[in-house]
C-alpha cells in the first residue's frame, strides 16, 4: 500500500538524485525502499539513508556540492497492509512509528532524521513557515513548489515543499474571489522565495503571484543551478 488505494504495494521510487551539482533528496514516502516476491507480494526492505548513505550527503555538501531538500509534510506516512508491516526490517522499525487496526497499518517516520540538528532545525522552521502560507492563503494562489526564502545559511543547501497537484473546483475559486475583490485592492500572499530564486528577474509578477511559465523555471533552476557551487564554512553544523 506504497502508493494509493488502487494499485497496492507499488515499489517507491528512489529518495534521492543528482542534477549537475545538486543532489536532490525527497524527504517523504520515497526513503522507503521495496522489493516485490516471485509471488507478486512486496516487502518494505530499507530506510534511505543507510549510515553511509547519510555520511555521503554530507560530505556532498561540506564539498560545496548543492542540496535541495524537497520535503512533503512534517511526519512522514506510508499506509501499508499489516502483512506488509509484519515483514519491516528491525532497523527500519526501530526509526519509525507504526500503528495498525489489524489490517492496514501506518509507519509514520520523522522528518528530516538524517540531518545534522542544526540543519533539521533550520528545515523544520521552513515547514512551520510554509504551513502558515497553506493555512492562510487560497490554494489557486500557490505554486506548486514553495522555496525557502534566503537568507539562508550554509548557501549551497535548499529546502523546498512540494504540493499535490488538486483538480479544479468551484469551492476552491471563492476563497480567491474574497481575497482579490473584498478589500478592494489585491491582497495575494507573497511566495517564500519567488521573488528572487535562482536569478531569475521578474519571478514573482502579479501581487507575489509568478506565471505558470515563471513557476516552471523556479522548480527547473532549483533543481539544476548553474555555475559551481560555493563551498559553506563548516560551523553551519553547530549554527542554526
Amino acid at each position: 500500500m506504497s502508493t494509493s488505494a488502487s494499485s497496492m504495494s507499488a515499489p517507491s521510487t528512489s529518495a534521492s538524485l543528482k542534477c549537475g551539482n545538486t543532489l536532490v533528496v525527497f524527504d517523504g514516502p520515497r526513503r522507503l525502499s521495496w522489493r516485490r516476491s516471485v509471488s507478486g507480494d512486496y516487502t518494505p526492505t530499507a530506510l534511505w539513508p543507510s549510515p553511509a548513505q547519510a555520511a555521503e550527503v554530507l560530505d556532498h555538501l561540506h564539498g560545496g556540492g548543492c542540496l535541495l531538500v524537497l520535503l512533503e509534510q512534517e511526519r512522514i506516512s506510508v499506509p501499508m497492509y499489516a502483512e506488509e508491516a509484519d515483514r519491516l526490517p528491525p532497523d527500519v522499525a526501530d526509526r519509525a512509528e507504526l500503528t495498525s487496526d489489524g489490517v492496514v497499518s501506518e509507519l509514520r517516520l520523522p522528518v528530516m532524521d538524517w540531518l545534522p540538528p542544526a540543519l533539521r532545525e533550520r528545515g523544520l522552521r521552513f515547514l512551520e513557515d510554509s504551513a502558515g502560507l497553506l493555512r492562510e492563503s487560497p490554494d489557486l494562489l500557490l505554486p506548486h513548489l514553495i522555496v525557502e526564502t534566503p537568507p539562508y545559511r550554509p548557501e549551497n543547501l535548499r529546502f523546498a515543499r512540494l504540493r499535490t497537484p488538486r483538480p479544479f473546483s468551484e469551492d476552491r475559486l471563492a476563497p480567491v474571489t474574497d481575497r482579490l475583490f473584498t478589500a478592494g485592492i489585491p491582497d495575494v500572499p507573497g511566495i517564500p522565495g519567488a521573488d528572487d530564486v535562482a536569478g531569475i528577474p521578474g519571478a514573482a509578477d502579479v501581487a507575489g503571484v509568478p506565471g505558470a511559465a515563471v513557476t516552471a523555471g523556479l522548480a527547473s533552476a532549483a533543481l539544476c543551478p548553474a555555475g559551481p557551487a560555493t563551498a559553506a564554512a563548516h560551523t553551519w553544523e553547530t549554527t542554526p
